[in-house]
C-alpha cells in the first residue's frame, strides 16, 4: 500500500514539473517566440491607413509617420528615433546645458518624418523626407527611401541597374547633366564651374541610394549639401527606367 501511494506520489511530482516547464517556456521572455506582426513602435493609426508616432517632451518633441504591414519601414524608423535621442543625450542635460540652449517650451529638438507612397507596375516605394533641428544654424533636411518588390524584397538601386554593365555611369551623367539644369534656372547662372560638389554626383552607388520608382520613372532625390551649398537646396531628378535599363 506504501509502496503505491509513493508511486502515485512521484508520479503526481512529474505530472506538475511538466506543466510548470510549459508555464515557464510561454512566460520566460528569452523563449518567446518572435510574433510576426508585431508593432515596434507604439503608433496611433490614422485616417489614412498608416500609423503615427508622436514624443512631446520637456526638451525635443518628435513626429513620425511609416506604413502599416512594412516591418522593414518602421524599424527604420525606430532606429532614427532611437539615434536622435542618444545623440541629444536628453536623458542627461544638466541645468547648465538648459540655460545656454535656452531650452524650453518655446524652444526644443524636433525631429520630424514624413512619407510620400509612390507606386509601379512591380514596385511599392517609400519616400522620406527628414527634419531634424537641432538648434544649430539652421535645420538639417535629408531623405531616406524603400523600395520593394512584388515579394516584398528590398531593393537597393544596383538591383534597378543590374542588367546595364554600365548603368551607375550613365546614371551619374544623366543625373550631373540635370542638376547643372536645375542650378542655372534656380542661380539665373551660365556657369556652375566650382558651384557643384562633383564629389556628390561621381558613379558611386551611395550617391544614388536615395531613389524611388514611380511608374515608369526613377526618381533620385539629393539632400542639400550633397552636390552645392545648403541654401540651394535639394534636388530631384527624374529619370525614364529605359533610358537606363
Amino acid at each position: 500500500m506504501q509502496f503505491k501511494q509513493a508511486g502515485w506520489a512521484l508520479l503526481i511530482l512529474i505530472i506538475g514539473a511538466v506543466i510548470f516547464g510549459l508555464l515557464a517556456s510561454k512566460t520566460n521572455p528569452g523563449t518567446m517566440p518572435i510574433v510576426q506582426g508585431a508593432p515596434i513602435l507604439a503608433g496611433t493609426e490614422t485616417k489614412e491607413g498608416d500609423f503615427l508616432y508622436t514624443e512631446d517632451a520637456p526638451y525635443y518633441t518628435i513626429e513620425a509617420r511609416y506604413p502599416a504591414h512594412e516591418p522593414v519601414v518602421e524599424q527604420a524608423v525606430a532606429d532614427r528615433i532611437e539615434e536622435f535621442k542618444k545623440n541629444g543625450d536628453f536623458a542627461n542635460l544638466t541645468a547648465e546645458d538648459i540655460n545656454i540652449q535656452g531650452l524650453g517650451p518655446d524652444r526644443k529638438y524636433a525631429l520630424d518624418m514624413e512619407y510620400k507612397t509612390y507606386i509601379s507596375p512591380n514596385t511599392v516605394s517609400y519616400a522620406y523626407t527628414i527634419y531634424e533641428d537641432t538648434l544649430g544654424a539652421h535645420p538639417n533636411v535629408y531623405f531616406k527611401t524603400f523600395v520593394f518588390d512584388q515579394n516584398d524584397t528590398q531593393l537597393t538601386i544596383k538591383d534597378i541597374l543590374a542588367s546595364n554593365s554600365n548603368g551607375l555611369e550613365e546614371l551619374s551623367l544623366l543625373v550631373s547633366n540635370d542638376v547643372v539644369a536645375q542650378y542655372k534656372e534656380r542661380a539665373q547662372v551660365d556657369d556652375t564651374t566650382g558651384l557643384i560638389y562633383d564629389e556628390g554626383l561621381a558613379p558611386k552607388e551611395d550617391n544614388f541610394s536615395n531613389f524611388v520608382i514611380d511608374r515608369d520613372t526613377l526618381v533620385i532625390q539629393i539632400p542639400p549639401y550633397q552636390v552645392a551649398a545648403y541654401a540651394v537646396g535639394s534636388f530631384e531628378v527624374r529619370i525614364k527606367l529605359t533610358d537606363i535599363q
